[in-house]
């Protein structure tokens, strides 16, 4: 299997035809920036948004509706209703003046 070329490769064979174009007494140009090489005047740009017309859509939702019946009889029971969790307690410890512990409390937050 043939290895796929590298950016690193093709980089240094435009290098090289670059080089090669001026050695042989090729000038390059300075082209401004935000110019295409596509030529509009002899081929404009198609975007293929625009150029069929619409087409009609297919209304799916009795399908869908099809469907989610049929899932729903193949569930072998109702789903739960999620509750939400009960606020977990969190441990405090008291400090004296000194930086000493005196006792933990729980708190719920």
């Amino acid at each position: 299997m043939k290895k796929p070329i590298t950016k690193d490769q093709i980089r240094r064979r435009l290098e090289h035809q670059t080089k090669a174009f001026v050695d042989a007494g090729g000038e390059i140009s300075a082209i401004e920036p935000g110019l295409s090489g596509i030529d509009e005047a002899v081929t404009p740009i198609r975007t293929p948004v625009f150029s069929k017309p619409s087409e009609s859509r297919t209304p799916l939702t009795d399908v869908v509706k099809t469907l989610e019946e049929r899932r729903r009889q193949k569930l072998k029971r109702t789903p739960k209703k999620v509750r939400a969790r009960a606020t977990a307690r969190k441990k405090q410890i008291v400090y004296d003046d000194f930086g000493e512990p005196l006792r933990v409390i729980w708190r719920d937050d």
